[in-house]
């Protein structure tokens, strides 16, 4: 299902809350053919009662749901972001290095970040697996191997930028990890299924004008569906056009060129 991500977000949605709603609204036309509105006036108390109950036992698991999916999006965002400010940390810091190894570490830092935008990136968006390692950050690694500092201040910014380079390592783990997050499958079946009680108790409500009726429900289908595209949509903050750009990769090329 994840290929459907691929698909320009306002077409999704559209299609997605469309199908959603033309169901509801059908299997109410249904419903409505097979049980008479008097039968369900006789009953509005008691499914009102149970549908208020319903709704909100689902409301809770609707915004659990919504605000992990969300708060995994934030980790992503916040995992390529400190990656980005470790690879600007480091490009400065290269410049106190020994002069020999100072174009090879700016290089190869270079190098990693624009293969993370033009390579990764786009592997990412379209749902494929990247590797906590690559040969761009070994080719970093041993750039940084290969410096052999002298003065007191070179030792002490290659012992700083050692650091920075085990955050970069780090938080490239982090960015990984996050592009691998989705919902739990029985997560996933809660929901539609919850959506589905949901959308059938609606059905009950005892009213003579079917057009209303019609149009509450639809109305309901469209909130859910919104919902359910939303979780859909957040699950994989690194895949599809709503997803964590490469803007702060950008940025640092962008700024080390000025």
């Amino acid at each position: 299902m994840i290929w459907l991500l691929q698909i320009p977000p306002p077409i999704l949605g559209c299609l997605w809350v469309g199908v959603i709603v033309g169901i509801s609204v059908g299997g109410l036309l249904v419903f409505r053919r097979v049980v008479s509105h008097t039968r369900l006036e006789s009953a509005n108390a008691v499914s009102g009662t149970v549908f208020q109950l319903a709704g909100v036992l689902y409301a809770v698991l609707v915004a659990f749901v919504v605000v992990v999916v969300w708060e995994q999006f934030g980790d992503a965002e916040d995992a390529s972001g400190k990656e980005a400010a470790a690879i600007a940390d480091l490009l400065r810091d290269s410049v106190a290095l020994p002069a020999e190894s100072r174009n090879q570490i700016q290089g190869s830092l270079i190098a990693y970040t624009r293969n993370v935008i033009d390579e990764e990136f786009p592997r990412m968006r379209r749902g494929e697996t990247i590797w906590d390692q690559s040969d761009e950050l070994a080719a970093v690694w041993d750039s940084y191997l290969a410096v052999q500092p002298e003065t007191r201040n070179e030792i002490a910014f290659f012992d700083h930028a050692i650091i920075r380079l085990n955050d970069l390592g780090a938080e490239r783990k982090m960015r990984v990890s996050t592009s691998e997050a989705s919902v739990p499958g029985e997560l996933w079946v809660l929901l539609i299924g919850g959506g589905g009680v949901v959308m059938a108790f609606t059905f009950l409500f005892g009213t003579r004008d079917l057009i209303v009726h019609a149009i509450a429900v639809g109305l309901t289908a469209a909130l859910l569906a919104f919902v359910l595209y939303l979780i859909f949509a957040l699950e994989h903050p690194y895949v599809g056009a709503l997803s964590v750009q490469p803007t702060a990769y950008q940025n640092v090329l962008h700024d080390w060129a000025d």
